[in-house]
This record gives C-alpha cells, sequence and structure tokens, in this order.
C-alpha cells in the first residue's frame, strides 16, 4: 500500500518515533534518578548498625529500614510517573492531530481543524496509567522485601555478628537492586510507551467525529533493536476500526491488543489512516 511507503508519510511518522523515545529516555532517566537515590539511603541506614550480635531488636531495627526504603520507592515513583504521564499522554494527542492534518492536506487537499482538549485526554490517561505502573511497582517492591528479608534470615540463622550481617546485607541489597534496574528500566519504558499510545487512541476517537472514515494502524522503527515479531507485523500493515483490537498470531499464539506495546519493550506506535489517503497516493 502506498500509505506505508509514501516519503513524507515516514518522514513524520519517523520524526514523531524519534521524539517519543526521546522524551522516554528522559523520564526513564528521572525515575531512575529517584530509584537511585532511594537505594543508596538505604544502603548507608543499613552501614550505620552498631557492632554487636544480630539480635531480633537489631532485626527489627533493619526492616522497618528496609519497609521505608520501599515505601519511598513506591511513593517517589508514582509521584514522578504522574508528571510524566501528562507529558506523554499530551504529546500522543498532539502527534495524532499532527498526524491526520498533514495526512489530510497531502492525500485530500484540505485540512479540518481538530479541537481536542489534550488536558482531559491527559487526565483519564493518567488514571489508567498509575493503577497499571502501581501494579508494576508493587510486584518489584515484592520482590526486594522477600530478597532482603530471607538475608536476614539466614544471617540469623548463621548467628553473624551485625557487622558481618550488614556488611553482606549491604552487598547483596546493592546487587539485588543492579541487577532489578533493568527491570525498572523496561517497566518505565514500557508503561510510558503505553500512556503514549493509550492517550493517541483516545485523540483518535475523537478526531473520527469530524474526519470521516479513520481508522487506525500500526508502525515500527526498523533498526538494530528491532524484534522478529514487529519486522513480521510491519510486513502484514493492519488496519482496524478504532473500537477493534489488533489480532497477530506469532509462533502459534495468537496476540490480541487495542494499542502498542503488545509486549515489554514493543516500540511501534499507532497512526491514523484512511483508505482515501491509500488510493489517493
Amino acid at each position: 500500500m502506498a500509505f506505508f511507503t509514501d516519503t513524507k508519510v515516514q518522514e513524520v511518522i519517523q520524526a514523531n518515533i524519534e521524539r517519543v523515545e526521546g522524551l522516554e529516555e528522559k523520564q526513564q532517566e528521572k525515575l531512575l534518578r529517584v530509584f537511585k537515590r532511594v537505594r543508596q539511603q538505604l544502603l548507608d541506614r543499613l552501614l550505620t548498625a552498631r557492632p554487636e550480635s544480630f539480635t531480633e531488636q537489631q532485626v527489627q531495627v533493619t526492616l522497618v529500614q528496609v519497609e521505608a526504603a520501599i515505601e519511598a520507592i513506591r511513593r517517589d515513583l508514582a509521584g514522578e510517573m504522574v508528571e510524566a504521564s501528562e507529558i506523554m499522554s499530551t504529546q500522543g494527542v498532539s502527534d495524532l492531530i499532527e498526524e491526520v492534518e498533514k495526512f489530510s492536506k497531502k492525500f485530500e487537499g484540505s485540512v479540518q481543524p481538530i479541537n481536542i482538549s489534550a488536558a482531559l485526554i491527559a487526565t483519564e490517561a493518567q488514571t489508567f496509567l498509575v493503577n497499571k505502573h502501581q501494579a508494576s511497582i508493587d510486584a518489584y517492591t515484592t520482590s526486594l522485601r522477600s530478597q532482603i528479608t530471607s538475608n536476614i534470615a539466614q544471617s540469623m540463622i548463621a548467628r553473624d555478628t551485625t557487622q558481618r550481617t550488614i556488611e553482606q546485607l549491604v552487598v547483596d541489597v546493592g546487587r539485588f537492586f543492579q541487577g532489578e534496574e533493568w527491570r525498572l528500566r523496561r517497566i518505565v519504558r514500557t508503561e510510558l510507551h503505553n500512556i503514549y499510545n493509550y492517550s493517541k487512541l483516545k485523540a483518535m476517537g475523537r478526531a473520527g467525529d469530524v474526519v470521516d472514515g479513520l481508522k487506525k494502524t500500526l508502525m515500527h522503527p526498523m533498526d538494530s533493536r528491532t524484534g522478529d515479531d514487529s519486522k513480521a507485523l510491519k510486513a502484514r500493515n493492519p488496519i482496524v476500526d478504532m473500537d477493534q483490537p489488533f489480532r497477530f498470531k506469532w509462533k502459534g499464539r495468537e496476540r490480541v491488543f487495542m494499542f502498542p506495546p503488545d509486549r515489554p519493550n514493543d516500540r511501534s506506535i499507532l497512526v491514523p489512516y484512511k483508505k482515501a489517503w491509500d488510493s489517493a497516493s
């Protein structure tokens, strides 16, 4: 289909993909700074433990410190994600308006002004993201809590001194945080991409009230990070009604999703489509 290979379409979509990935990277780094700060605070607190036997009282003190750090991660990340979701949501609405207007002008010779409240859609999208993101953070912090508690229990059984116990805890906690950083990166990147496309779909629904025949499709960045499943889906150029899901069979399993990402690290974006744009190419 000519629409999917048209130079102008490719330029607009590529520019939007690069801007979105830049925003996601910037917001991801802000969230990781929160994560690293809390991690260091916990390690500093653990290192202040007094060099005596690791008593029940010391266990409770350590657990209180751990719980405080975990709660700080939950609270601070949730707060930062609200701001990040507003930025990504607003960008999704803005990109949708730009794409519809530019494609309409190129293929139909006229532009229908689209009046959409980005703020209203952003508010709806934030609620959606915060709920999803909180579930991911809950799973992450539960894993962290379990790991540290297990280490403390093992030290109690070994009857280690506080100093040796704390030293090992600091090593283990530091290693655990570093090992888990990739997961937090993936969570943040995936959820921010989620909110961008969710907002775009919402805006597309509003635009459909004034733009006849508007449907949705997908476009994918093609580079060394692109997965084989994304390449296969790109070759199919799926086009569906806005209220219908994309359906894609990959390695014997059907994947069904309303908008990207349909898996972690999926970088495809939702794009508006009209048959008139393709036939006019």
